[in-house]
């Protein structure tokens, strides 16, 4: 009988450390996605918009602040930008005003949105949250980014954000991500904001690999 007792324990002791070391390893993975990336597309929108307009969004954190990049081509007249909490299609809580944190500068095919955000810039359900809450809710696909225009003022195109490591195949609502679409847009924008070699260059050259294909 005490062995039975014994070998209960040693089997329950074994499943609670299984489970303490799963939760431990998804919590750093969380916590792991630092770069993330929104594709943004008129079909995203609900209804779709009739518009040729396309969009990459790019997001890394580092340390207490989170990078934005943003590379749009077909229209200029953004009104507004924003992250929106909550799942893509549907209408959500915006949470940080990506044109208030960043800088906007027109490209000959397109804008530029580029800036920094910190959780003090957070809005909405975020408000009074911490950043790695955020960055949970990027990993988990539960935010998107929200291009508004003056034509169309509830957003002209849109993306999810989702992690880069993982898979982009079932991220927006079509389905029909375009690799080099998207490579040619972070393309133009680098040719036209060539700064040299400075660290924002080389971030944005390295979603580029030697085939034209994305990392």
């Amino acid at each position: 009988m005490q062995n039975h007792k014994t070998l209960h324990l040693v089997i329950i002791t074994g499943a609670l450390l299984s489970l303490l070391l799963v939760s431990a390893t998804c919590s750093n993975f969380v916590y792991a996605q630092n770069k993330f990336r929104a594709k943004l597309d008129a079909n995203n929108e609900v209804p779709p918009v009739d518009s040729t307009a396309k969009g990459v969004a790019n997001f890394k954190v580092k340390d207490d602040a989170i990078n934005s990049k943003i590379n749009i081509t077909g229209i200029t007249d953004i009104s507004g930008a924003q992250i929106i909490m909550g799942k893509i299609g549907l209408n959500g809580d915006p949470v940080v005003d990506l044109l208030k944190t960043g800088e906007k500068s027109e490209r000959s095919d397109g804008v530029a949105i580029k800036g920094n955000f910190t959780a003090s810039d957070f809005g909405g359900s975020m408000e009074g949250k911490g950043l790695s809450d955020l960055q949970s809710a990027m990993t988990a696909n539960q935010t998107y980014v929200n291009i508004m225009t003056s034509e169309h003022p509830e957003g002209e195109i849109s993306g999810s954000i989702y992690a880069k490591s993982t898979s982009t195949e079932t991220q927006d609502i079509t389905g029909t991500s375009n690799a080099i679409e998207e490579n040619a847009i972070e393309e133009n924008a680098i040719e036209e904001n060539n700064e040299g070699d400075s660290e924002e260059d080389a971030e944005e050259s390295e979603d580029v690999d030697a085939g034209g294909n994305e990392d």
